[in-house]
Order: structure tokens, then sequence, then C-alpha cells
């Protein structure tokens, strides 16, 4: 869908008693909420460049369960237009600490799939990734990237003319996904992420994030 990558982003994410962020703006982080810890994220996109305005939201929910691992839950696609990819989802994330022997880079696998339901449709679907993740100690600065598949109940659909009737098709698709967070005081970072493709969620995000305390 072409409105999101021209898209007025806004942002912002609640976290309750965790210290931790299981996205960075748009793809997973290599952070985990902690054990028994709950954290809920609200993203919002909006584009109003184009009449009539064009609304829509993703939300996530996630909870520790020691290990390394969360469980997650997700509603996609809530907007303004009566979406026909209104879609339920259930998976987990898991973190892997890697080359323990040089602590200082944080080298970490991360790997997470949602199995999902699409409301309207009641037929079934998927999002899987997995990324690398490193830190560079020296300026604090870490590098996240990896790939990613998923059926059109996170990708939306492929729209095309057929015989002069606008048709839409799955967009099951792998794409890339690339991320840098970079902290530029103790509360304050610079972050961005990229999907790669012509999809929904095909669009580089670049924010700034602010730590206001230990749940917030």
């Amino acid at each position: 869908m072409k409105f999101l990558s021209t898209v007025l982003f806004l942002f912002f994410s609640v976290i309750f008693t965790s210290f931790s962020q299981s996205l960075i703006v748009g793809i997973p982080s290599a952070d985990i909420a902690e054990k028994h810890h709950l954290e809920f994220t609200h993203e919002t996109q909006w584009n109003f460049w184009e009449k009539p305005n064009k609304w829509n939201s993703f939300n996530f929910m996630c909870y520790g369960i020691g290990n390394n691992a969360e469980l997650t839950l997700t509603r996609n696609n809530l907007d303004n237009e009566s979406s026909k990819n209104l879609a339920l989802g259930f998976g987990a994330k898991k973190v892997f600490n890697i080359f323990e022997s040089t602590p200082d880079w944080e080298h970490k696998v991360v790997l997470g799939t949602n199995f999902l339901y699409s409301t309207q449709r009641s037929d079934l679907g998927f999002w899987s990734y997995a990324l690398y993740s490193l830190r560079i100690p020296q300026t604090r600065t870490r590098l996240t990237g990896g790939f990613s598949y998923g059926t059109s109940h996170t990708y939306g659909f492929r729209t095309s003319l057929v015989n002069n009737v606008e048709m839409q098709t799955s967009n099951n698709i792998g794409t890339f996904l690339i991320a840098f967070e970079q902290p530029l005081t103790r509360l304050l970072s610079f972050i961005a992420d990229w999907y790669s493709g012509t999809h929904a969620l095909a669009a580089l995000i670049p924010a700034m994030q602010y730590d206001i305390g230990h749940h917030v």
C-alpha cells in the first residue's frame, strides 16, 4: 500500500513494570520483557496527503516468561476504512546470546513467530522472523538486521487490474529488516528501522526515543 511510504508517523510505547522495549520502531528488537512483566505498544500511522485521510494502527502486547523469551499478542490493521485485513495474532520471541567471550559487543540472535487469524475472512496466516544484533562498544550503537516472511495478514494485499476491475490477492512475501539504535544521552536515543519491499509495512521510519522512567 503506497500511503504507508509517505506517512506521518506517530509512535508511542507504554511499558508496564518493564525495563525493555520489544520493538525498535516497527520491527522486533533484541530486548525481551523481563519475567512476569507486561509491555504494551501502540503504533499509529496517519496519512493526511490524500482525501479522505487514512489511518492505520498496530497494537502489540508481550509478557516475559523468563529464559530470554516472551509471549506476544497482537491486533493488526485496525483502521478508519473498515479494513478487510483485521487480524489477531499470538506468538513468541526468543533471544539467544552468542559469542559470550566478547560480552561488550552484545551479539544476539532473535527468532520469533506469530500465528495470525483474520477476523473477517476467518482464515489463518503467520509472520516469522530471524534477526542478528550487535552493539559497538565504543559508541554504544546497536545494529540489527535480518529477514522475515509472512502472509497478507501482516503485509496486506497486492492490488492489480483484471479486465478493468481492481482485484486484491494475498501478499505473501519475504522482506529484509534493518534497524539502528544510537543512545545520545542516558534517556534520549535516535532510532530507525526499515522493511524492504512495496507492501503495507514498507517504510523507513526514524524516531527519537525518550525514556521517561522505568515504566514509560
